[in-house]
């Protein structure tokens, strides 16, 4: 028997093959670098209907990162959502980054459990997909901040009497809950990524593994599932910059320690500045120059940047040019063939 009539007869049988899990759509982190290293591509970033996962030390832009991506699916004509578990996000202070906090553009709850968080979340998205609210190719952004505060229904609640446990009901049995419900819950929750074109985002905190005495000690609270249904995981370091005794920012490394939708184990780093309103931003014109300067793209002439026949230091260039919007002046030089090094960290999946 031919393949063509073998496969003839199991399509009358079981249907014909499922179109492929293939990733078509990308949300920028706002950052070149980060966006090709994730996707192997300038133009890439976070995969739609893959789940991600932001971990990193407090002060690393996690967040920032998050917001970015939540305000790229509302400039494609989509929108995003926030789960405020750790009882920290500023609306306030997010449409500085971008992001349009209006409701109709912006989701945002504070739900009490790790099972009520994803619920909410996809009974929005289903909402959103079946009554055609966006366009059909219009992506959806949703961020779970962070998996580290999310207290599952059966550690927060009595499972037999519905009420809400007290200190002294507690016990070691609900150390493991969250790393139960997450690998009850994830395999279904992926599907539902897929189905509806979420990027769904969990940001989680970092821990030091005791136990390990070689190798990447580093590890993240929730057990083992969300490093399987992660498609793509970002494991943040943070060095500050400082002037004198003043703190200005962070220079911040992103190690992609696993990508199923790209090339794995790559790396970008950038300045993650903070503002005196007390937000932090991506300093993406200088981040970008610095790039640039690495990849010896840049014409030099001593400590100086010659743009456009004057000469400067990074500083004041970026600043000029953030405040001339030239923006896409500045990416467009960078480079259309790129090899990055290739390091994968120790521990890594």
């Amino acid at each position: 028997m031919s393949a063509k009539d073998l496969a003839s007869a199991l399509e009358a049988i079981i249907g014909v093959n499922d179109d492929p899990s293939t990733v078509s759509q990308f949300l920028s982190t706002g950052y070149p670098e980060l966006d090709y290293a994730l996707a192997s591509r300038w133009d890439g970033g976070a995969a739609v209907g893959r789940i991600m996962e932001i971990a990193g030390p407090a002060s690393s832009g996690k967040t920032a990162i998050a917001t970015a991506i939540m305000a790229d699916a509302q400039k494609q004509g989509g929108i995003a959502g926030f789960m405020d578990h750790e009882r920290s996000f500023s609306t306030i202070l997010a449409p500085k980054l971008g992001l349009d906090c209006s409701p109709g553009k912006f989701v945002f709850r504070k739900p009490r459990t790790f099972e009520e968080s994803l619920d909410l979340a996809v009974l929005a998205c289903k909402t959103v997909r079946q009554k055609k609210l966006i366009p059909k190719t219009s992506p959806i952004a949703w961020c779970f901040d962070s998996l580290a505060s999310m207290v599952p229904y059966s550690a927060l609640y009595d499972n037999k009497t519905g009420e809400e446990k007290g200190a002294e009901g507690r016990s070691m049995h609900d150390n493991t809950a969250l790393a139960r419900a997450t690998s009850a819950a994830l395999p279904a929750f992926a599907q539902h990524c897929e189905e509806l074109d979420i990027c769904a985002i969990f940001l989680n905190q970092v821990r030091t593994n005791l136990s390990v005495t070689y190798g990447d000690k580093r590890t993240t609270p929730g057990g083992e599932s969300l490093k399987f249904y992660a498609s793509q995981r970002i494991m943040l370091s943070a060095e500050k910059i400082k002037k004198d005794k003043e703190t200005l920012g962070s220079t911040v490394t992103a190690q992609i320690v696993k990508n199923k939708v790209a090339r794995p184990f790559l790396s970008a780093s950038w300045r993650f500045e903070f503002q005196p309103d007390g937000t932090g931003k991506f300093a993406y014109y200088r981040s970008v120059l610095d790039f640039l300067d690495r990849q010896k793209l840049l014409e030099k002439s001593g400590n100086y940047i010659v743009w456009k026949g004057s000469k400067h230091f990074a500083g004041p260039l970026a600043e000029k040019l953030e405040a001339e919007g030239a923006w896409p002046e500045l990416v467009a030089l960078l480079p259309k063939k790129f090899e990055p090094e290739v390091v994968a960290p120790e521990g890594a999946e």
